[in-house]
């Protein structure tokens, strides 16, 4: 059991308050609960403090010039009740004194759920108990219990917490009923990949044995023998990217069709358990941001596939297999192209934690958007019957300024981001002409065997391969683009399927017996969310 007190239960009073209490015979030292409220019983803004001591409960609050700082004392033997009542901006606490119930203290909806545990302390209280107050009591369910960050309903996730490895995860696991499928889109992936590191070997045999063969060392062809070697290199040249063409055909297809059946399935999922929920839910929510998730959000989950596969997975792999062959051709000049790499992966990192949090403002802003958009158009009836035209236009422009003020804050960081990726790259390309030349024109005084030639066709080979090195590793940097695109939108999904109906269908309803009788509603109070 924790002994550590409650921050909002058992607060202390500012010392000069503190101070003038005690003068007036406040006994804080006894005191089980000292909370502060953000109004005073006339509506106003002020903090009133709300102390409970053994045998009496009483209010402080800095006290007008001449006057006191103690508002209301109650003893405890006198209050017959504790009850809050709730109203549209905020609520009272009152106690009944002698049959009427007396207002004690006033609050604003942003302390509600204090004030409630509050009454339930109190309760407890008047009946002779000292209540339990620990910092158990600090739990607020409209705030996140790791960093604090206002939710939006009870049972909400908190969008700043929030796992992103989990929520990947969990989008991988939808591929199970086609694992099939996708292993064989990752062989055909790796074919590719094999496929296109084929040709620079051949234009490295072309350039070495038919078109510049003294400089790399052999021996120069009789003509028929030349253009034998030429027209099979290119014959192998062609039938190299028409493999390619194929593979790339059957991946195609096999990708499209698993990437639109997962978004089939999830757009099926989430409509299916949005008709379960309580209408309640709709109230948190209109409808056009409902539809933005149905139909915008889940079609993120056909992108995901094509990443998985053929976007980022073959960028890795492209990278690691052109890797080798790097430093399998020349060793000196591949450590050359690995120099920006650091930079460029440090950078790309940077860059993700600090996009990630704009692009959910991104999605919040077009989705609310949307709702304006439907909730204009449905009623625009009554727009036209009171001539709110001009009202509604400005409330649609309000939103879709800040659509347009959110995309531009994601646009400028990537705009800027990506051309200084670019740039990095090529100067890793201009020091391997560089440095490449110069092995080239060296080698002409050393022999073939030696570690330090370098032939033409060997360097325009290396060249080859260095572009398709940097393309995917900068296409690997655009990843977090794509990544936090997704996550935001696979976020937003999993939120509608991680809500719980309130009302559960019974496994086994049991038809309730019509007994007759009548209903009747007497004293019952009713009102929409104090929000």
């Amino acid at each position: 059991m924790s002994t550590k007190k409650s921050a909002l239960l058992q607060m202390e009073l500012p010392p000069d308050l503190a101070s003038k209490a005690r003068g007036e015979g406040v006994d804080l030292a006894k005191a089980w609960l000292v909370t502060c409220t953000d109004l005073n019983l006339s509506g106003n803004y002020e903090p009133v403090y709300l102390v409970a001591e053994p045998d009496r409960l009483l209010t402080a609050a800095k006290p007008p010039v001449g006057g006191t700082a103690v508002r209301i004392v109650l003893q405890r033997q006198a209050i017959s009740e504790i009850r809050t009542r709730q109203g549209v901006g905020g609520g009272f606490i009152e106690a009944l004194v002698d049959g009427v119930y007396v207002e004690v203290l006033a609050f604003s909806n942003t302390k509600a759920d204090v004030f409630h545990k509050v009454r339930a302390k109190l309760r407890i209280w008047l009946r002779g108990e000292t209540p339990e107050v620990s910092e158990e009591d600090d739990y607020d369910p409209l705030k996140c219990p790791k960093c604090g960050m206002p939710l939006d309903f009870r049972g909400d996730m908190c969008r700043r917490c929030i796992e992103q490895g989990a929520v990947f995860m969990r989008s991988l696991k939808m591929m199970r009923p086609y694992a099939g499928k996708a292993a064989l889109m990752m062989l055909l992936v790796v074919a590719g990949i094999a496929l296109a590191l084929i040709p620079q070997q051949l234009v490295r045999l072309l350039l070495d044995r038919v078109l510049a063969p003294e400089q790399a060392g052999n021996a120069v062809l009789p003509h028929d023998d030349a253009i034998y070697w030429l027209l099979g290199l290119v014959g192998a040249l062609l039938g190299t990217h028409l493999l390619q063409a194929f593979v790339g055909i059957g991946h195609g297809r096999l990708s499209s069709f698993v990437g639109t059946q997962i978004t089939y399935d999830m757009r099926s999922r989430v409509f299916k358990h949005l008709t379960r929920l309580g209408v309640d839910y709709y109230d948190r929510y209109n409808v056009g941001q409902l539809m933005s998730r149905v139909v915008g959000d889940t079609e993120q989950m056909r992108g995901f596939v094509n990443q998985l596969t053929s976007g980022f997975m073959a960028q890795l792999l492209t990278v690691i297999a052109v890797g080798v062959i790097l430093f399998f051709t020349s060793w000196r000049l591949a450590l050359i192209t690995l120099l920006p790499a650091p930079l460029v992966m440090f950078s790309a990192m940077f860059f993700w934690k600090r996009i990630y949090p704009r692009y959910y403002r991104v999605w919040d802003t077009n989705s609310k958007l949307h709702g304006a958009l439907n909730s204009i158009l449905s009623g625009i009836r009554v727009v036209k019957a009171f001539g709110q035209e001009r009202h509604e236009h400005t409330r649609f422009d309000r939103s879709n300024s800040n659509v347009r003020n959110s995309f531009r804050n994601v646009e400028y960081s990537v705009t800027f981001f990506n051309p200084s990726v670019s740039f990095i790259f090529q100067l890793g390309g201009i020091l391997v002409w560089f440095l490449g030349g110069q092995f080239v024109l060296g080698s002409k005084d050393l022999p073939k065997d030696d570690p330090r030639f370098l032939s033409l066709g060997t360097l325009m080979s290396f060249l080859g391969y260095l572009w398709m090195f940097y393309s995917p590793l900068q296409g690997l940097t655009q990843l977090t683009n794509w990544l936090t695109s997704f996550l935001t939108a696979a976020q937003r999904t999993f939120e509608i399927l991680d809500t719980n109906p309130q009302i559960l269908e019974a496994d086994t309803p049991v038809p309730v017996p019509d007994t007759g009788g009548e209903i009747k509603f007497e004293n019952i109070p009713f009102g929409y969310s104090r929000h």
